[in-house]
């Protein structure tokens, strides 16, 4: 059901470049004017603990309260700063400063390896063709999904950028807009695009891969016969914009074609390169409920705890809280184009709107943390810091481009890096 371009696949992709640079290096500035920088002088009548935060030396209570003049716990959302919410409140490390012109949609650390921080990137929409016709290498190139892969980000003289392609990477990672790592050496991507196929082709052919996270297995050739190095992919979601891990080898996607939540389970993957798609379960939830934005990930979280999915939701500017317990089945997936154990549609299950439309334009880059919620704004350039209930706790102007903010993660070292979307860069936010 798809054809494979080998003359893109096997183009060569250039090593991209590294920039560790000193903190400080703010995207639009790097003023440090803070509200906790400068020394204050408490009043007489009040008990002085503190006048700065150097002056807390308990490691549990780092935070020095210009209010009560205590040593105290980091405010919550301090991930991205406690002072007055500008950009010069924090300060930006750049981590990776790619050479060509890709695009960084999301990122995370490998947990198998967690010295590796795996950058996901797309390129620009090509003006030339990649139909039936006219296949063009560079229509049809432009397609791939390039993957880099940093080790040990931001250390001085630690320099290392692989850049991954895998062989069908125009099928298997078209256009990808989210990563999930997974069970063990695996991760989940998802592709933003009607088809696997021509673009003039059919059927609307495209959906969630299941890959491996060794080295010696991902974008590696498989072998005679074999197509690709995934290790296994279904096709019922049209226009995938996030993508999360629930467990084992289940995931959830965003259907941006219906605005739906479809949940994959790969069950046992068919190994690299192979097709056998027979054992997969596909299970849809709350059709047109979810409204998508062209080229703005809609990044995703579920919550192993309370076993709750959080969705930002980009065309209707919010963030929801989805619970699947409760949910019957009341018909089966239309259409499906390839045999599967199981498909099936759903009802009962509700999308509770956590930030309800107002406060946020396009909420792009989702990540929890302590309980904490943390959305990028791609419209704006801010970042927000919720608790589960949608109360706000504090933001943070980037002053990055608008229509840059996308994936989060948090890092080995609990700070939180961020992906612009209009350069690829990374940046690490020191609070």
């Amino acid at each position: 059901m798809f054809w494979r371009f080998g003359g893109a696949a096997s183009a060569v992709v250039c090593v991209v470049g590294l920039l560790a640079v000193g903190c400080g290096d703010s995207p639009a500035s790097s003023n440090n004017d803070s509200p906790n920088n400068g020394f204050i002088t408490p009043n007489n009548d009040t008990p002085s603990e503190c006048t700065s935060n150097d002056e807390c030396e308990d490691a549990e209570k780092p935070f020095c309260n210009l209010e009560t003049f205590a040593c105290e716990p980091l405010p919550e959302g301090h991930l991205i700063g406690i002072g007055d919410g500008s950009a010069g409140s924090v300060e930006f490390t750049t981590i990776y400063n790619p050479q060509a012109g890709y695009q960084a949609t999301d990122l995370e650390f490998n947990p198998e390896r967690p010295e590796e921080l795996w950058v996901l990137q797309r390129q620009p929409h090509s003006q030339f063709p990649c139909t039936q016709d006219n296949p063009s290498p560079l229509g049809c190139g432009a397609l791939e999904g390039v993957m880099a892969l940093v080790t040990n980000p931001g250390l001085t003289g630690q320099t290392e950028v692989q850049s991954k392609v895998d062989p069908n990477s125009w099928h298997f990672m078209r256009r990808p807009p989210a990563l999930a790592f997974g069970a063990g050496s695996t991760f989940g991507t998802c592709g933003e695009a009607r088809t696997g196929n021509f673009l003039d082709g059919g059927p609307d052919f495209i959906g969630p891969t299941l890959w491996s996270s060794d080295l010696a297995i991902f974008a590696q050739d498989p072998g005679p016969g074999l197509n690709g190095s995934h290790l296994d992919m279904l096709h019922a979601t049209p226009y995938c914009m996030g993508i999360a891990h629930e467990e084992a080898n289940i995931y959830w996607t965003f259907n941006g074609n219906i605005g739906s939540l479809d949940r994959y389970d790969f069950v046992m993957d068919h190994g690299p390169g192979h097709a056998d798609h027979s054992d997969g379960e596909v299970y849809r939830y709350i059709p047109g409920e979810l409204s998508r934005v062209p080229d703005v990930p809609s990044h995703m979280v579920w919550d192993k705890e309370a076993k709750m999915l959080y969705v930002a939701d980009t065309g209707n500017g919010r963030v929801g809280r989805f619970n699947p317990e409760g949910t019957v089945q009341v018909g089966d997936i239309s259409p499906i184009y390839e045999p599967l154990a199981f498909n099936g549609l759903f009802e009962g299950g509700e999308l509770v709107d956590i930030v309800p439309p107002g406060t946020l334009e396009h909420p792009s880059g989702l990540e929890m943390h302590d309980g904490i919620l943390y959305v990028s704004d791609n419209a704006t350039g801010i970042i927000h810091a919720f608790d589960k209930e949608g109360n706000k706790l504090r933001q943070l102007q980037t002053e990055l481009t608008d229509g840059g903010l996308a994936g989060m993660t948090i890092g080995p070292d609990g700070k939180l890096y961020i992906a612009d979307l209009t350069d690829s860069k990374v940046y690490r936010i020191d609070p």
